[in-house]
C-alpha cells in the first residue's frame, strides 16, 4: 500500500491568521509507504505568490524577502492547489499551529483533512536536538535548506527531513504518522 501526503508551507504578512495574509503558498505532494515511512517519490509541487491587498510589513519582508512589487497583482492557482489537496491522505506542516490557520482560511476544505505537525509531532529535543526549528534541524541533518523562509524550499526541505533515516532505524515520517496495523 502506498499513500500520499502534502507538505505545505506559507509565508505571510504577520503571525495572526485572522488578521494577516498569505503572500506565498507552496505544496509538495509525495508518495510513501505508511508502514516503513519510506518516501517513494515527489509527485507534484506548486508554489505561488499572492497579493495580500495591502503593503507587506517591513518585518515580514525582512524574514522572507518577499516585497510588495513581487506580489502585486499575483494570485494563487487555487484550482491546481485544490487538485493536489484532493490527492493527499495527510497534510504536513513544520509548524502546523501556524500554517494551518492561514491554509484553512484560503482553503476551508482542509479543516476536514488530517494534519500532522513535523515540528511538534516528533520528539526532537528528546532525541538530543537543541531546537525543533526547521533550519536548525536541517543543519543538524546536513540537509541543504535552499532559501530559508521561502515556501517551496521549506516544504521540500521538510519532506527531505521526514525521509531521513533515524539513528536506530526507521524514518522521521514513520514516527510522525498515525500508527497503522498491517493487514
Amino acid at each position: 500500500m502506498i499513500l500520499r501526503a502534502a507538505v505545505i508551507d506559507v509565508e505571510t504578512t504577520g503571525l495572526n491568521p485572522a488578521q494577516d495574509e498569505t503572500v506565498e503558498f507552496a505544496i509538495v505532494l509525495f508518495s510513501f509507504d505508511p508502514f516503513t515511512g519510506r518516501v517513494v517519490e515527489e509527485l507534484e509541487a506548486y508554489s505561488g505568490l499572492r497579493d495580500p491587498g495591502r503593503p507587506i510589513p517591513p518585518g515580514a519582508t525582512e524574514k522572507h524577502g518577499i516585497r510588495d512589487e513581487d506580489v502585486r497583482g499575483r494570485r494563487l492557482d487555487e484550482e491546481r492547489i485544490r487538485a493536489i489537496l484532493r490527492r493527499a491522505h495527510y497534510l504536513i506542516a513544520h509548524n502546523a499551529a501556524f500554517d494551518r490557520g492561514f491554509v484553512e482560511r484560503l482553503f476551508p476544505e482542509t479543516r476536514q483533512m488530517q494534519w500532522l505537525c513535523s515540528m511538534d509531532g516528533i520528539a526532537w529535543r528528546r532525541k538530543g536536538f537543541l531546537s525543533k526549528g526547521l533550519q536548525s534541524l536541517l543543519a543538524a541533518h546536513k540537509i541543504a535548506p535552499g532559501s530559508a523562509h521561502r515556501a517551496l524550499d521549506d516544504a521540500r526541505a521538510t519532506m527531505r527531513l521526514l525521509a531521513t533515516e533515524k539513528p536506530g532505524g526507521g524514518t522521521y515520517l514513520q514516527e510522525l504518522l498515525p500508527k497503522l496495523k498491517a493487514k
